[in-house]
Formats: C-alpha cells, sequence, structure tokens
C-alpha cells in the first residue's frame, strides 16, 4: 500500500528540522556564494603604462592589487588613475606613468629629482627654474623643445644653456638683443648682422656665448672700387690710406706698380682707387749683320766682268731691349745694349782690267771705244728745276754736253762718248739720277730744240783710252 500525502510532508519537515541536515546545508551554500563571488570578480582590463596599452586578465578587486600582481610597485612620484584604492571594473583602462630620475645642470647649479612630468620645460618650473625666450634645453645632450616628450621610467640629464645678452657698438647706432647660439658668429647670423671679411671686431667671431652678457665693437669696412685696366672690383676695409687698403684687400702693389691717388695718399671721398700695374721684360734680339763688297783688280777679265773670289758671311748683332707694360699695354721699350757676336766678312768680287779697243758702225759713221754700257736716259734744259744755263764744268747747256751722277762725274769728267739717236757728247755736268737705274745719263739740250727722252740706251765711251787713275773700273 502507499504511503498517504499527510504522512510524507511530516517526513520532510523532519528532515528540514534536523540540526545535523541544517549545517550541511549552511555549508554547501556558503561554498555556492564565494564560488560566485570569485566568478564574479573576475575582469579584463587596458593597462596603459607609459603610453603603451596591453590587456590584462585578472581577478584583482583593487587598482594597487592589480599593479602588484603586475609587478609594478609605485613610488610617490609616479602618476595612476584611477587612485590605487579604486575598485577595478570591467572594461576601464588603467593608466600608470612612471617616473624618471632626472639631473638638471643650469645656472652653474645641478639638481637632482625624480619626477613623472615628461616635458623637460614642466620639469624646469617643477624645480623652480625659470625659463626665458632665448634659452635652449637639452635633454640627453640633444636640443629639445621645452613641450617634447622625454621616455617615462628613464633616467635624463637635462641641460639649460641660457641666452646671452649681446650688445654691438658700431659708429652710428647701438644694437641689443639675447642670443641663443653658440658662438658670436651665430649671434650675429642669426640676428641678420652681416660682417664683412675686413670689419674689426673687439671680440672675435668664435667667442663662446655662456649667458653672461657681453659687448662687442663694430667697426664698419668701407666700399672701395678698385679699378685696374678694363677691369673693376669693391673690396671693403678699415684702411686709412690707400695702400694699405689695397694690402688689407689681397691685390697690394708690387715692384714697380702705383695707384692713383698715391698709395701714402688717404682714402679718396669718390670711393674709387686705380692701380697701374707694371710689368718688365727684357727681349734678346739678334740680328744679321750685312757684309760688305770689297772690290780686287782681276787682270784676267774685261773691264765691266766681275767675279766673286769668295762669298762673304753674314755677321750677327744681340740687342737687350727692356719693355715696359702698364695694365698690360706696352708704353716703353729702351735699348739698354747692344754688341756683335760674329763680325761678317766682306765678300771679295775680283772686277776686270782688260781694256781692249773695238769698233762700231753707227749712223754717224764708224767710231772706236774701249767701254760699252747700257743706261737709261733722261733729258733736260735750261728751264727744268734747278738748272742753268751752264754745266758743272762751266760749258753751255746744249746739246752734245750730258749729266752723270757725282760719282761717275769725278772720274768721267770731259770723257767723250757716243750714244745712237742722240749722237756725239762730252760728259759735262752732275745729275740726281733716277732711283730705278744706277747706270743713267741725262741728255742736255737747249730749250727750243729739247727732246724728251726716257728709255734704255747704249753708251760708247770713245778712244782714246783715259790714263788708269781716271778710270771708273766698277760702276756704282
Amino acid at each position: 500500500m502507499g504511503r498517504s500525502p499527510a504522512r510524507q510532508k511530516m517526513k520532510i519537515r523532519t528532515l528540514y528540522l534536523n540540526p545535523h541536515l541544517q549545517k550541511i546545508t549552511a555549508g554547501l551554500f556558503s561554498c555556492l556564494g564565494v564560488l560566485l563571488l570569485i566568478l564574479g570578480s573576475h575582469k579584463e582590463i587596458t593597462l596603459v603604462v607609459n603610453g603603451e596599452a596591453q590587456q590584462v586578465s585578472t581577478y584583482a578587486l583593487t587598482v594597487k592589487s592589480l599593479l602588484k600582481k603586475q609587478g609594478l610597485l609605485l613610488s610617490e612620484q609616479d602618476r595612476v588613475y584611477p587612485t590605487p584604492d579604486t575598485w577595478l571594473r570591467e572594461g576601464e583602462p588603467l593608466f600608470l606613468k612612471l617616473s624618471s630620475q632626472v639631473e638638471i645642470q643650469a645656472d652653474g647649479k645641478a639638481v637632482n629629482l625624480r619626477t613623472a612630468e615628461g616635458r623637460p620645460g614642466n620639469v624646469l618650473l617643477d624645480a623652480g627654474i625659470a625659463l626665458y625666450p632665448q634659452d635652449r634645453i637639452f635633454v640627453d645632450g640633444k636640443l629639445t623643445a621645452p613641450d617634447t616628450l622625454m621616455a617615462a621610467g628613464v633616467d635624463h640629464t637635462i641641460e639649460l644653456r641660457r641666452g646671452t645678452p649681446v650688445t654691438v657698438l658700431t659708429d652710428s647706432a647701438v644694437f641689443r638683443f639675447v642670443s641663443d647660439g653658440d658662438i658670436l658668429a651665430d649671434a650675429f647670423q642669426k640676428e641678420g648682422i652681416e660682417i664683412y671679411e675686413a670689419d674689426e671686431l673687439s671680440r672675435p667671431l668664435d667667442t663662446p656665448l655662456t649667458g653672461t652678457p657681453i659687448s662687442v665693437e663694430l667697426v664698419r669696412a668701407k666700399p672701395l672700387e678698385v679699378l685696374q685696366g678694363d677691369e673693376s672690383i669693391t673690396i671693403r676695409t678699415t684702411a686709412e690710406t690707400v695702400g694699405a687698403a689695397l694690402a688689407s684687400g689681397g691685390i697690394p702693389l708690387q715692384g714697380l706698380d702705383y695707384s692713383i691717388p698715391d698709395e701714402n695718399e688717404p682714402i679718396p671721398d669718390t670711393g674709387q682707387v686705380e692701380i697701374i700695374r707694371i710689368r718688365e721684360e727684357v727681349l734678346l734680339n739678334q740680328e744679321q749683320i750685312q757684309f760688305t763688297n770689297e772690290y780686287q783688280p782681276d787682270d784676267s777679265l774685261e773691264l765691266d766682268q766681275l767675279s766673286i773670289l769668295s762669298g762673304g758671311e753674314l755677321g750677327i748683332s744681340a740687342q737687350r731691349i727692356r719693355v715696359t707694360y702698364e695694365n698690360g699695354v706696352e708704353v716703353d721699350r729702351n735699348l739698354e745694349k747692344e754688341w756683335v757676336l760674329r763680325e761678317p766678312s766682306p765678300r771679295v768680287i775680283g772686277y776686270g782690267t782688260q781694256i781692249n779697243l773695238r769698233t762700231a758702225n753707227t749712223p754717224d759713221g764708224q767710231i772706236t771705244y774701249w767701254r760699252k754700257i747700257t743706261a737709261y736716259a733722261t733729258s733736260y734744259n735750261e728751264t727744268c728745276p734747278g738748272c742753268k744755263t751752264y754745266t758743272a764744268s762751266g760749258a753751255d747747256l746744249r746739246q752734245g754736253v750730258i749729266a752723270v751722277r757725282l760719282s761717275w762725274y769725278r772720274y768721267m769728267q770731259g770723257l767723250k762718248v757716243y750714244i745712237p739717236g742722240y749722237g756725239f757728247a762730252s760728259i759735262e755736268d752732275v745729275g740726281g739720277g733716277v732711283d730705278w737705274s744706277w747706270n743713267w745719263v741725262d741728255l742736255g739740250y737747249k730749250e727750243k730744240n729739247y727732246v724728251p727722252w726716257s728709255e734704255n740706251v747704249e753708251v760708247y765711251f770713245l778712244a782714246p783710252i783715259p790714263p788708269p787713275d781716271n778710270i771708273m773700273y766698277v760702276l756704282n
């Protein structure tokens, strides 16, 4: 038979009220609560350390416990958000910035501090060090802007280099500024003050700028235009004289050079100087010396025949000539010395001395002659320029009287000749001759019967043969 419902209810109640059973039940519920609490505290947290994010799976309940489990022990200067006692929540990020040990060198002092501040400008402010516009910050030896983030959690050195107050004194103005340059040249460049090579400074351009105020005197060089031939250059100088200005500009006067104005004169108000460059060169020239002709009688030759007995040799003369140039243009040439290196040797010419009488038939009859030459004939009368009615020998000027060169006349005065077409004549006058022929005769006439001549003719010297002293063996 089955049990009645009333009987079953009475049994369950009896079990529920059993103390031993109640202890077991309470223990089970406690374990279940702890399990539920543990399961409920598990979280996924985004941990950002010094700007780098990472996902962390944790059962930690607070920020502090999480960081401890991650091996991150906080110092007083480290920064964490939220605060260490904050309870962790699922999905809520956790930010941690670790502090750094920083050594500061500024104003001749050293300061050490630990800070989580990442910008060097703020670190200096935290250390009570003021910044000015031209100050420079060097982090770990590198120039760094004040708001640049430094690496967190790493030791650093910060050097503060103060701007240097600079006063520049010129003859017309005073300039004051603060420079962040390392040397004086940097200060001038950054300030736009151009320094020329010839300018004079009371301090060298490589003077270090250390932050201590400095004063500099600047003497400006003045421009000077220098003309040299066709060229023009402009230099700058602080010199007082022309010569010193040219020397400082790298174009000094040398040797015989001179300037306009003179090198000892002050710089002209025109700002212009001309340089005259003097250059001399010595030339050694050689020239040939023409040999002369020497004549010797040669009994084996007839009259008016010539032979070369020895050829002759040219001589050599030397000259030393000094040539002067001004700006490349020759202005003077002076013969300093002349000498003979080799004397010439004369050419020896033999001339014939044999004289033989010959005859010839002419329109005017047969003639006997001892010399026959070809000469260029002209004619003249008493009306020609410089002519008279009488000749050099005193004879009247007429047909039958002829003139020759003076050298001939000295030997031939009074000699009788025959010229075909003119006739018989006597040499009685002296003339200048013509340029194109050494053998020349001028045929005399009276004005009333004048005949012009301009041609080569044959001149026969008529017998008798004159004495040897009156014979011109060589016609020249």
